[in-house]
């Protein structure tokens, strides 16, 4: 007979009540159905009503808390828009703080773009008309209220704004919302036992240990059996994410932040900054199941050993699991691969002025200096293209208000025409070269600003106004 020792046995009855305190979504039988935000589908004429207020939600998947989001739901709806239509906003702030909204990607003025100079006090509204004029893209709104967006954008002000031409209409590519076009907002989050939202404020940095994907942890989604476009938004206040599929199975990336790629391009993973986005295709066609990752596969001890780490490692790396069902679609056999835009032409564009923005990420600063609402570090002229050179002493994102740019080059990588799409939002790792086009103007009192994309270290001050005349 097996005799166990004290110290054994307590070794033994501690695992087993790591296993029963696992996530739930860590035993794949027992994942949540993802979430699929609802759909505000702009029609001529047709407001859009936003409002921030509490909810109640059950984040951890047990325990119902107060979180927040907009028109009664946890995070926000998902706004599409056709280009040349006009957006008729109708934003009220029935939460208890003070409340900046901005639409990263949206190309519009200063005055009319949000963003830090427009504080809606509790109770206040707002309803700015806004041209949309500007090509297929996936932008996002989240809180931008200078000191504390971060925290407001983790409690829940979060949400998708989409933005169609006759191109991205016409193409045969997915695009059937929820269906075969599926929007995924990443969070991580760390909860307390009771379910609550745990956050550090006044820190550079917040990791938490749990993903949320539209606010469930590690879901899964039935998709029909053909391609499947995935419309993927980094909404984590610091942390990058390596997506790839846990089968090995290629992606192909079709878009970046502001547009299409002029062709599809086949990828195993892809780097994503907090703030930016992608869209790829996955073929579901010969596959029953495939799992969306961050980082390598983990096999059930991983996850077991994450318990007792207590690093920043989430417990699970799950985005999604995408389960097959039906016949193979007509998009199985036919797609496009190649897409018309004007990014590559931005290599052969004058250059006006080059730039250099050396970020410390230690302590916060874009070339020795912290954020000061009265000074203008960029003035530029509208119309005209420059070469930022960003530099940083540890990785982190980059993103800019009202322009958009190529990534020209990365450490020794320089990009090819074809590699190139118009973004708001990069990933810097070593010496970026991105060429920067305006065609936005703002002002002294509506300012665009721009500067790191991790919300903790934006709100310490690590970000820069910058004034298009």
């Amino acid at each position: 007979m097996q005799t166990f020792s004290r110290r054994q046995l307590l070794k033994n009855t501690t695992i087993s009540a790591a296993l029963f305190s696992l996530p739930m979504p860590l035993w794949a039988a027992v994942r949540d159905k993802l979430i699929v935000p609802p759909l505000i589908e702009v029609r001529r004429g047709r407001p859009i009503v936003l409002t921030m207020q509490e909810v109640n939600y059950e984040l951890d998947g047990k325990h119902d808390v107060t979180a927040w989001g907009f028109n009664g739901n946890y995070l926000g709806p998902t706004i599409k828009i056709k280009s040349t239509n006009f957006a008729k906003l109708n934003y009220h702030n029935n939460l208890p703080q003070s409340i900046a909204l901005s639409i990263q990607g949206l190309q519009a003025s200063g005055e009319l773009f949000g963003g830090a100079a427009r504080v809606l006090k509790e109770g206040e509204t707002w309803a700015p008309i806004v041209p949309i004029e500007q090509a297929a893209a996936t932008c996002w709104y989240r809180s931008s209220i200078l000191a504390n967006s971060a925290y407001q954008t983790y409690r829940g002000l979060i949400g998708m704004w989409l933005v169609e031409d006759e191109q991205s209409i016409q193409a045969n590519i997915p695009h059937k919302y929820g269906i075969d076009d599926i929007p995924l907002i990443l969070q991580d989050m760390s909860f307390n036992s009771n379910g609550l939202q745990l956050f550090k404020q006044n820190q550079p940095n917040f990791v938490g240990n749990r993903l949320l994907v539209n606010g469930v942890e590690a879901p899964y989604l039935n998709v029909v059996r053909g391609w499947v476009r995935l419309r993927l938004l980094n909404a984590s206040l610091a942390r990058a994410y390596d997506l790839r599929l846990d089968n090995e199975q290629n992606m192909l990336l079709i878009a970046k932040d502001l547009g299409f790629l002029p062709k599809a391009k086949s990828i195993q993973s892809v780097i994503l900054a907090p703030g930016e986005r992608v869209e790829v295709l996955i073929n579901m066609s010969e596959v029953d199941s495939v799992s969306l990752i961050d980082g390598k596969k983990r096999g059930v001890l991983d996850k077991i050993k994450n318990i007792f780490s207590g690093g920043d490692d989430l417990l699970d790396n799950t985005v999604i699991e995408l389960r097959a069902e039906g016949e193979a679609t007509v998009f199985s056999k036919t797609l496009n691969l190649t897409f018309d835009t004007d990014a590559p032409e931005m290599l052969a564009q004058p250059i006006a002025q080059i730039r250099e923005f050396n970020i410390d990420v230690t302590n916060g600063l874009i070339n020795q200096r912290r954020f000061d609402p009265r000074r203008i570090d960029v003035v530029v002229r509208k119309g005209t293209v420059e070469r930022w050179i960003l530099n940083a002493n540890l990785p982190v994102g980059f993103t800019i208000q009202g322009a958009k740019f190529v990534v020209e080059s990365q450490d020794d990588h320089i990009y090819q025409a074809d590699e190139l799409a118009w973004k708001d939002t990069v990933w810097v790792k070593g010496k970026t070269h991105i060429l920067v086009r305006f065609d936005q103007v703002s002002s002294n009192n509506y300012p665009f600003l721009f500067g790191v994309s991790n919300l903790m270290l934006a709100d310490m001050g690590c970000i820069g106004v910058m004034v298009v005349q």
